[in-house]
């Protein structure tokens, strides 16, 4: 089981397939991953959202959403080969 003691991450970024591309290659190769997906629009900026405050003009739609995807600590190092040899 992951949890926010035993993980790493081995991902963050704003690109939907890369984000996918590396999910799969982790499931292909059976290592156990957390995906995270974060709306950066919708973070909490005082009263409302941030989108709420001040809109998202200006804002690419592509970047709206950050992906990220933690493995477990002793799976870190197998994670990041598999990952290195897909670039």
């Amino acid at each position: 089981m992951i949890t926010f003691f035993n993980r790493k991450n081995v991902y963050v970024g704003f690109d939907l397939k890369q984000f996918a591309d590396i999910r799969t290659a982790l499931s292909n190769h059976q290592i156990d991953y957390l995906p995270k997906v974060k709306n950066r629009m919708g973070q909490c900026a005082g009263h409302g959202t941030i989108r709420g405050r001040t809109g998202s003009m200006g804002i690419s739609s592509d970047r709206m959403d950050e992906y990220e995807i933690f493995v477990h600590k002793k799976d870190y190092e197998l994670a990041m080969k598999i990952i290195q040899t897909m670039k």
